[in-house]
């Protein structure tokens, strides 16, 4: 099974994805679907998980939501009136909700649900906690694909091709994020049958502004991982 896996770094912007799903299944994150619809979609921030949910994506589309657990509609309500801080809700007379208050921001979102395709996703048990991206990645091999491509999942905090938008900050410049690194690196780890294959632009050039190497160093003892560049991937696919 090969499973294509699409983060929203600008390393992939112009690539048609929906190119890609005759030979596999493809899964994207977060705002991804404002353009593609991927098989699936997984998001984890609770800021674009009601975002995604609002839109009406989750009643035709599979779609992987962070700790998406509905609770009565009339709890929810009783809830609310004990926040102090911002609240955005939408009921839209649904029977029953789902609330999260995030606490960076101080506000709390609620939103009606009714039937859908959402399936709720829980705390990792490992304690390793995943960022959208690469829970995506993790997600498909826990689906059992034999072969993985990484698409687009740039090194480099606010690279994203919706810097600025809705849910995320503006485009600057950070230094790479530590934790992503390790927490690909426990994917190829916990998965040492299934090939990694992260695309890289060309031959020169990583995922982020910050890395001298097309390699990162943490990964190199991972032999269940090889690099290719945008190029030769598509010529293996022939797109």
């Amino acid at each position: 099974m090969i499973h294509f896996c699409f983060g929203n770094g600008n390393s992939r912007k112009g690539i048609d994805i929906e190119q890609y799903k005759k030979y596999g299944k493809v899964v994207g994150c977060n705002a991804i679907y404002r353009d593609y619809t991927p098989d699936i979609l997984v998001a984890l921030d609770s800021k674009m998980s009601h975002e995604i949910y609002r839109s009406g994506y989750c009643f035709e589309n599979t779609v992987y939501l962070g700790d998406w657990t509905p609770i009565p509609s009339v709890i929810a309500e009783n809830m609310l009136l004990e926040q102090n801080g911002r609240i955005d809700v939408e009921f839209k007379g649904h029977q029953e909700a789902v609330y999260h208050y995030d606490d960076v921001e101080n506000i709390t979102y609620v939103t009606g649900t009714t039937k859908d395709n959402v399936i709720n996703l829980q705390p990792d048990k490992n304690d390793i906690a995943y960022g959208t991206g690469n829970k995506s990645i993790y997600l498909s091999c826990e689906m059992g694909a034999d072969e993985i491509y990484i698409i687009g999942h740039d090194l480099e905090l606010d690279n994203n091709i919706y810097a600025g938008t809705n849910a995320y900050t503006h485009k600057t410049k950070t230094s790479v994020p530590n934790a992503w690194i390790l927490q690909h690196k426990n994917t190829f780890d916990a998965f040492k049958f299934t090939k990694f294959y992260k695309v890289n632009l060309d031959d020169t050039e990583c995922w982020s502004y910050y890395l001298d190497d097309t390699e990162v160093e943490e990964w190199k003892e991972c032999e269940n991982l090889e690099y290719i560049t945008l190029k030769q991937l598509d010529e293996k696919f022939k797109i």
